[in-house]
């Protein structure tokens, strides 16, 4: 298979989850996430993701790390074929729009650069390897905010958009950790 083959069949498999589903498993996800988030360095700022298409909904941990003095944020397209750039995000003030590909985006001004970036995907393997939607915009972000920085990224997937194939090009980014509803995969 190929990365669009794997996107397209990863995604069917995603959007047929039911909505009780969605809500268990995403708050098992979440409860791994914060606690690796808390291993890692509790006082770090985090780049969130805007759940879309039956995606892990990771918003629903702003909440626990604002109350422990993290900065959560979101991150915005500025144009394709660039990284992304995030934005301050409080979920009792969100200031969001539809932005590409009608994904709500932050509309804050001053970008700031997360420590931590949490990541959705269509599909991963167990080598810590993503497919996206296929703009490549995580894997820019990732590799520009890895040469700033000491940058942890995490992946919040379902155990149902794991495949054996090894898919990865040259250009991929490595995720450090990923979390399913199942486990942690440390990579």
């Amino acid at each position: 298979m190929n990365k669009k083959q794997i996107r397209k069949h990863h995604l069917e498999l995603r959007m047929q989850l039911s909505t009780s589903d969605l809500d268990i498993f995403s708050n098992k996800i979440n409860s791994k996430i914060i606690d690796l988030i808390e291993k890692i360095n509790p006082n770090s700022s985090v780049g969130l993701f805007y759940p879309y298409k039956n995606e892990v909904d990771v918003l629903r941990i702003s909440d626990d790390l604002i109350n422990k003095n993290i900065k959560c944020s979101l991150p915005k397209v500025i144009s394709k074929g660039s990284s992304l750039k995030y934005f301050e995000y409080n979920p009792h003030s969100p200031n969001l729009e539809k932005g590409f590909g009608g994904i709500m985006e932050p509309k804050g001004e001053k970008t700031l650069d997360p420590d931590i970036i949490i990541a959705s995907c269509s599909a991963f393997n167990e080598k810590g390897f993503r497919v996206g939607y296929g703009g490549g915009f995580f894997d820019r972000t990732i590799e520009e905010l890895k040469k700033k920085g000491n940058l942890i990224t995490i992946l919040a997937a379902f155990e149902i958009q794991k495949t054996n194939y090894n898919f990865q090009e040259s250009f991929d980014q490595k995720v450090d950790y990923i979390c399913s509803e199942q486990k942690i995969y440390s990579l």
